[in-house]
């Protein structure tokens, strides 16, 4: 099984989420630290409470604070598709692949957050040799690659399979 010594992370890709593939391409310095789901002050104040749930928890995972992410974002997850795939991506950086697999069962992606803000999270797992990884976007192969994670396939195993 995958473990979280393999460096999985999240990559927030600053662009629309029709500019990055699934693919396996080689590994980068990440740096999340201008990726901050912004919302004006004022307009924060009204949102829903799910809403702003999703947004601080987004906002957690730059800053590191995971756990805090977490919780922020199972406030949301039953409500928000957004929020409900960020859930499993951050319970997969922590190793807790059976609550994501859980999270993501008969799971209907919809991506107009993501869209709105221009801010994708993209679940970056390095090859065992350490200078490739596999890029796991929220295109049709994505999701398809996230459960093959899931299930306790290695990101070449996943890169074979799908033919990337």
């Amino acid at each position: 099984m995958v473990t979280t010594d393999r460096n999985i992370q999240i990559f927030i890709y600053k662009g629309h989420p029709d500019k990055v593939k699934t693919q396996v391409a080689p590994v980068f310095e990440i740096d999340n630290s201008e990726s901050y789901m912004e919302i004006p002050f004022e307009f924060y104040l009204d949102l829903p409470e799910e809403e702003k749930a999703l947004v601080e928890g987004f906002n957690k995972y730059i800053d590191g604070d995971l756990k805090g992410s977490r919780r922020e974002l199972a406030k949301s997850a039953s409500k928000i598709p957004e929020a409900k795939y960020m859930f499993a991506l951050v319970n997969t950086v922590l190793g807790k692949f059976r609550e994501a697999q859980l999270l993501l069962a008969g799971f209907k992606p919809e991506w107009k957050r993501f869209i709105q803000t221009w801010r994708v999270p993209v679940l970056v797992v390095p090859f065992q040799s350490g200078d490739k990884a596999l890029y796991i976007a929220l295109d049709e192969k994505g999701l398809t690659a996230l459960n093959y994670l899931l299930e306790g396939k290695s990101a070449e195993e996943i890169a074979f399979l799908m033919g990337l």
